[in-house]
């Protein structure tokens, strides 16, 4: 039996002063919210063709998938500009998307993955794991150094659960209520090297560890690795990808200002407690399972409402980021713990008028920035 062949991972590079980046997936349809069947290629060159478009545009797994990277920015407001004024370019080329964990009605199989080596490879690999198209919203977060890198690595690894539940909003899979608030997590979670990272203490565990992995899987490279939070050394960043694809970009830029502040704050406060991996492992199901309302076991090992753990969690990044405009973007989403959660809108929009409301109602709010007020009607849905 031969042994594993190591795999270099690369040295961290400094990524800048926690500065900020995301990936916006976005599901692309048709009129009706069906997914287009045409794919992006065309859609894609259309768009790199729009003057003034800050943000890359590029193919996803997924045919009918785009995703729109932002540019580097110092504050969550300024990457969510950037990100609108690019969702606003799909309405100005005729082309209609929803940014959703999984489209809601889309049926099993019901897929084209895109051409290309790296998306061969993976289909290849993962033949039938493969199963929906799903859309995240990733946030990536510069850290000055390898050490400021395993601070914030070890403080967000134990807040996952909480940044799934606060992003939860994809209760429909297959034209049916899955019971979930994140169905996109079963499917992602199905998925290997995927869900919560392996803890490590230092940049040289991390890289002993991540070229075992890597060996093990045969993979090209780190990139390969899916984690749910994952360092990326080529960019100099921390990477956050637990959270369904979102809608609101106002919910959008209070979720990454969270994911700075805390950042911030790991690297001004190192943790000293890593929760065990059991308890994340149940942290995280019930986050998939309940949303904001689900009971996870906080980093002291109380067992508390994910709401007064994100509560405490906004004010802590508040702290670190001040209530100036970095942190500005921290008041809408608090706002949002007292209101009615994204799952339970999408409900209750199904609810009245079934899944032509809520198709529009997702294409409508993902297109339209600020279009967060009551859901359509039946009749406007038609």
């Amino acid at each position: 039996m031969g042994h594993l062949v190591p795999v270099t991972v690369p040295p961290f590079r400094s990524g800048g002063e926690f500065t900020l980046g995301a990936e916006d997936e976005l599901l692309l349809t048709r009129a009706d919210g069906a997914p287009s069947g045409v794919g992006a290629e065309s859609t894609i060159a259309k768009l790199r063709q729009r003057p003034g478009l800050q943000c890359s545009v590029s193919p996803e797994e997924y045919a009918d998938e785009i995703e729109f990277g932002t540019p580097i920015c110092d504050d969550a407001a300024s990457m969510i500009d950037a990100l609108a004024g690019a969702r606003a370019a799909l309405q100005e080329v005729r082309q209609g998307a929803m940014a959703v964990g999984v489209h809601p009605a889309a049926g099993l199989g019901d897929f084209t993955v895109s051409a290309g080596a790296r998306y061969d490879a993976i289909s290849s690999s993962l033949a039938g794991f493969l199963r929906t198209p799903t859309a995240a919203f990733q946030v990536h977060v510069g850290m000055p150094d390898a050490a400021s890198l395993v601070s914030a690595f070890r403080d967000l690894r134990n807040r996952l659960a909480l940044l799934r539940g606060l992003a939860a909003g994809s209760p429909f899979w297959h034209g049916r209520d899955s019971g979930l608030a994140s169905a996109r997590a079963v499917i992602h979670r199905s998925y290997p090297r995927t869900g919560v990272p392996p803890a490590f203490r230092s940049y040289d565990e991390y890289q002993a560890i991540a070229s075992e992995q890597i060996a093990a899987a045969e993979a090209p490279d780190h990139t390969y690795l899916w984690w749910d939070l994952r360092p990326h050394p080529r960019f100099g960043t921390l990477e956050v990808r637990v959270m369904d694809a979102q809608c609101s970009l106002e919910r959008a830029a209070g979720l990454a200002a969270l994911i700075q502040g805390l950042a911030r704050h790991a690297v001004e406060n190192p943790p000293v407690e890593d929760i065990p991996d059991a308890v994340l492992d149940e942290n995280d199901f019930r986050a998939v399972r309940y949303g904001l309302d689900a009971r996870i076991v906080d980093v002291d090992g109380r067992m508390r409402p994910l709401r007064s753990i994100a509560m405490e969690a906004i004010e802590t990044a508040w702290h670190a980021l001040g209530r100036g405009a970095l942190g500005a973007p921290l008041e809408d989403l608090a706002g949002r713990l007292f209101e009615e959660s994204e799952c339970a809108r999408l409900r209750r929009v199904h609810a009245s008028g079934g899944m032509p409301a809520l198709l529009n109602d997702l294409r409508r709010r993902t297109l339209v920035r600020g279009s967060e007020g009551e859901a359509p009607s039946p009749e406007e849905a038609g």
